[in-house]
């Protein structure tokens, strides 16, 4: 999560939350990163990915698409990227 905290600290109005979507118990888990803005709670960005694998099963974020072999640190690092030299993000 290193990554989401130097996009957080790169953009002073923008934060993330990660959650658990889903979790069967026998090596099925889905988590959520929601990215969103502080002043109006809006949110900007969702990420979804298989924790087992990384493995990137919905992104939305500007234009950014998911491959069907996304990795879920190759999409953050594609998100920072793509958010460089963007100092504030509606």
């Amino acid at each position: 999560m290193n990554l989401l905290n130097k996009f957080s600290n790169d953009h002073e109005n923008v934060s993330w939350e990660l959650k658990n979507c889903y979790s069967d118990g026998m090596g099925t888990t889905i988590n959520q990163i929601k990215i969103f803005t502080h002043s109006n709670k809006r949110t900007i960005g969702v990420f979804s990915y298989q924790v087992e694998t990384g493995r990137v099963l919905f992104c939305w974020y500007k234009n950014l698409r998911r491959t069907k072999k996304e990795n879920i640190m190759d999409m953050l690092l594609d998100m920072i990227n793509y958010s460089k030299g963007e100092t504030e993000i509606l």
